[in-house]
């Protein structure tokens, strides 16, 4: 069903620097295929841990 609706494989896309995003619950919003905002978001838990690998 998903081929009526849309044109091409992308729906949505999102790119974040993990470094910046701060723990939490944060809502992401998405870019369509032109770069331009859409309405699709993302809500997400930030959680960070750091390991020492020897």
């Amino acid at each position: 069903m998903d081929d009526e609706h849309l044109s091409d494989d992308l729906a949505a896309w999102a790119c974040f620097r993990l470094d910046r995003l701060q723990p939490g619950y944060r809502v992401l919003h998405l870019f369509n295929s032109n770069g331009v905002i859409s309405r699709g978001v993302l809500f997400v838990r930030i959680k960070k841990v750091v390991s020492v690998s020897k």
